[in-house]
């Protein structure tokens, strides 16, 4: 997508099966990790919630992924050596004239603190 854009990775939590119920629950100890390269990474205002007994930053970024990923909210990415969550539904880009589909957007955050 991006001549000089960098490798993001996607991950999909995993299925385990609940020692109790015996039922699958989602899992991230052991996340599916799909790599994909050419992205644009664009870094997003950080900020510092102001609550009582904690402080904490909350940063994230904005990215211009290509348009066939696999990414749902519930995905978490790594960007950077970081591992953030995806915030609301990933849109994708489609011209209403030609069709062309450039990529997806999506935003992220992590919170830390």
């Amino acid at each position: 997508m991006f001549v000089r854009g960098e490798v993001v990775e996607v991950l999909t939590a995993g299925q385990i099966v609940d020692p109790y119920s015996g039922e699958p629950v989602v899992s991230w100890d052991t996340p599916t990790v799909v790599p994909v390269r050419g992205c644009g990474v664009e870094p997003r205002p950080s900020t510092e919630p102001v609550q009582d007994a904690r402080n904490s930053v909350v940063s994230g970024f904005t990215l211009y992924l290509p348009p066939d990923v696999a990414i749902t909210a519930g995905s978490r990415v790594r960007v950077r050596g970081l591992v953030h969550e995806v915030l609301g539904e990933p849109a994708a880009w489609r011209s209403p004239f030609t069709g062309w589909a450039p990529g997806v957007v999506v935003q992220t955050r992590r919170v830390e603190g």
